[in-house]
């Protein structure tokens, strides 16, 4: 039995329509309720919260799994990337009040020592440090926007759709970080034991990819 390890939330439905779209046995995604645990023919499909993702593939309870770019990066276990769905696609970028541009469009010692909050504090740390700059990183899980606002931070780094919350909020974009879509992945272990399987289900999500360009 081969296990899939797909992300709750915000790219669920577009995971499962991959799933769907490829031919595999699924029929239990379409209304999973409160299950997080869906067996279908050989296959079964483990519903996880979307931070969760690569450690259930990482530490080998799933095969394969859907997870974003973020996710990933932020996680940064090492894992097998086998497809680029180009699904869910968004971008991670440094947002703030506009006074703010100054700084980053000057020289990079303009940016010590700003505060910084996130939900991706490995992601934020390597972007500042590779730019030459130390700063003040928040970790904070929800309501990120809100700490320019209420003073906890000087600025951002996010994940940005529409820039909508942002403009609600007096920030605006000061710099983009990197591109964010969902990711087909796998443990080295499983590639090593189970290529077969695991090329077989790589090239049915292509292959339906493909069909819906």
């Amino acid at each position: 039995m081969l296990t899939i390890a797909l992300p709750t939330g915000r790219v669920f439905s577009d995971a499962a329509a991959l799933v769907a779209a490829s031919g595999l046995p699924c029929s239990g995604l379409e209304s999973p309720g409160r299950k997080l645990v869906i067996e279908d023919g050989d296959f079964r499909y483990i519903l996880a919260k979307p931070s969760d993702v690569p450690l259930y593939v990482g530490y080998g309870t799933a095969d394969l799994a859907f997870a974003g770019s973020d996710v990933l990066l932020e996680s940064a276990i090492p894992l097998v990337e086998l497809l680029d769905t180009g699904k869910g696609k968004c971008r991670v970028v440094v947002a703030g009040p506009a006074h703010l541009k100054k700084r980053f469009q000057a020289h990079q010692s303009e940016l010590m020592w700003l505060k910084v909050a996130t939900k991706y504090p490995r992601i934020a740390d390597g972007f500042f440090a590779a730019r030459g700059a130390q700063v003040d990183i928040i970790h904070l899980h929800g309501s990120i926007e809100l700490a320019p606002k209420l003073g906890l931070s000087d600025c951002i780094l996010d994940i940005v759709q529409s820039g909508n919350t942002l403009r609600a909020n007096n920030l605006e974009i000061l710099e983009h970080v990197c591109g964010i879509s969902l990711r087909l992945v796998a443990s080295k272990k499983s590639v090593a034991l189970n290529w077969a399987g695991i090329r077989k289900v790589t090239e049915a999500i292509s292959t339906g990819l493909e069909a819906e360009r």
